[in-house]
């Protein structure tokens, strides 16, 4: 057995049996945690070959769970065009530009993060520009929130999308006055066409970017995600496991398109090991506030005939959810709009009974579906509370709130006094976990808990907290991170926090986070970051 003893340290152990310790012991042999207590209760759990690491005071916490990120478009931001600082179409278009430059004629210049709301206008870009900086290369350009695709002539005509291409189901195809599509693809019905027809990723480059963003992540302290995304995503991940070089924990939610392949095999949320399991399926009920493709129960302001799109018809949604539901898979359901958290309440409520109806077999089969609502930016006062009825958990990325402030207040106008609306949910009982949609946002937990709990950004300082009675206190928002993801994942049992017979999970970092003031908690370095007992990042 090889101990690892964790002492004179400072650890908050988000275990309400003992919430604060000075040491921990872990066997990193099974990764599990040993004994949790004082530094002579500790030391008598170890023996004369155990390895001692003293803490020296630092602020230990179990390890961020980032609940909602997508790692393989994350690891590919570095690598394609990457338009989040662009002021401008024009600026877009020259980054295009400089990359055809560089590229064989004929392949595929791929990239995003554009978003028009810093441009002048704030209107869509069209496909001229790009047709006149990359003629001989086909261009997808993904927005910010990923929900719209803007793409050249060439990337249509290989799409074979034209004037008559039908309107895609759960989708929008933009066009110009004559009927043609002007390049701006909108919700997955749309984007889709295009998406089909990309050139798939080396697989090589793909694992050499996922490995560099996975060293990342533990730089920042986070020792388990819940990657949403493809099977390309978990065949990687399952390599890299079985190679045993992941040392970050995953639990993969999968398009809801794969449910059929997952009845046919008969697995269930929680099949896999410590390392990588099946978390559930994700359903998108609709867009985004940026796209202004959220679905709405009243119209945009000043825009009241848009109410948004809804991504999958009603009864589809009720069909897949209960579908799901019978086979004990978790559900995560993309919700932004008032409109799509009714649609999606409506689709769990009714697998919730139908399992009820079911009888004890039923729930035997399901001790560890959870079911999700991503995002929930915007919803109505009755729906919280059947939230807080149904169990639902909110998974939340609160970067988005300060992020999103001048677009709720343009297009929700008064409404957006009740959106991002976390303090509520948590004094109602609503489960809550965090995460941060990266690459949408930004992935490091240390300004996450600052936009938690100020409702800013640490580079907008200058201006006022956005709807700060909607604040987390840090000791809420630290559980959300922690054991409240674990929850959202059905692995409370075994993560989020330091009790014994738990994995040895955790982050030191240098201060107390805690008594540190809040304007410097992103400056609270991570020293060491934990999986397993083992040190997978830093040093003490």
């Amino acid at each position: 057995m090889s101990i690892s003893l964790y002492v004179n340290g400072a650890i908050y152990t988000m275990d309400a049996a003992r919430p604060r310790a000075q040491a921990m012991a872990i066997d990193s042999a099974s990764g599990r945690i040993l004994a949790v207590g004082s530094d002579d209760e500790v030391r008598r759990a170890g023996d004369r070959h155990a390895q001692v690491i003293d803490l020296r005071g630092r602020t230990v916490l179990p390890g961020f769970i980032d609940a909602h990120i997508h790692l393989l478009m994350e690891a590919y931001r570095s690598h394609n065009i990457n338009a989040g600082q662009c002021a401008s179409e024009d600026e877009v278009a020259e980054l295009v530009r400089q990359r055809a430059a560089q590229t064989p004629a004929g392949q595929w210049i791929l990239g995003g993060q554009w978003y028009k709301g810093l441009w002048p206008g704030q209107q869509f870009p069209t496909r001229a520009s790009l047709d006149a900086a990359a003629p001989q290369h086909p261009v997808a350009l993904w927005s910010k929130d990923g929900h719209v695709l803007w793409v050249n002539s060439l990337a249509l005509q290989r799409a074979n999308i034209r004037a008559d291409t039908p309107e895609p189901p759960n989708g929008a195809i933009l066009r110009d006055g004559d009927g043609n599509p002007t390049g701006i693809l909108q919700e997955q019905g749309a984007t889709s066409l295009v998406y089909r027809v990309i050139d798939r990723h080396d697989p090589t480059l793909t694992r050499h970017l996922v490995e560099g963003k996975l060293r990342e992540l533990q730089s920042k302290g986070i020792t388990g995600i819940h990657e949403i995304e493809d099977n390309e995503a978990f065949r990687l991940l399952q390599q890299l496991r079985d190679e045993g070089v992941l040392h970050t924990r995953v639990q993969m939610i999968l398009p809801r398109q794969m449910l059929p392949q997952l009845r046919a095999i008969g697995v269930q949320s929680g099949f896999g090991d410590d390392m990588l399991r099946l978390g559930g399926i994700k359903i998108f009920a609709d867009g985004t506030l940026g796209s202004q493709t959220a679905a709405m129960l009243d119209g945009f302001e000043g825009n009241p005939d848009n109410r948004g799109i809804l991504a999958i018809p009603e009864q589809q949604m009720r069909e897949t959810v209960s579908a799901a539901a019978e086979m004990g898979i978790s559900i995560a359901i993309h919700a932004i709009g008032d409109r799509a958290a009714r649609v999606a309440l409506n689709s769990i409520e009714l697998a919730q009974r139908q399992l009820a109806t079911a009888g004890s077999h039923g729930q035997a089969r399901t001790s560890k579906l959870r079911y999700r609502l991503e995002h929930v930016q915007l919803i109505a006062p009755e729906d919280l509370q059947r939230m807080q009825r149904l169990g639902v958990i909110a998974s939340v990325q609160p970067f988005h709130a300060v992020a999103d402030r001048d677009l709720a207040e343009r297009y929700w106008g008064q409404r957006h006094r009740r959106a991002y609306a976390y303090r509520t949910m948590q004094q109602m009982g609503i489960p809550l976990a965090l995460g941060s949609d990266a690459p949408v946002e930004t992935f490091d937990p240390l300004r996450i808990l600052y936009a938690t709990t100020m409702r800013n950004d640490t580079e907008t300082t200058q201006r006022p907290p956005w709807l700060p009675n909607q604040a987390l206190p840090i000791s809420q928002a630290l559980w959300a991170y922690t054991l409240g993801a674990a929850y959202a994942g059905g692995e409370e049992e075994s993560k989020g926090s330091l009790t014994v017979g738990k994995l040895g999970d955790a982050v030191v970092l240098r201060e107390d986070i805690l008594k540190v003031p809040p304007e410097k908690m992103p400056e609270n370095g991570v020293q060491a970051t934990i999986v397993g007992g083992n040190m997978v990042y830093g040093e003490v």
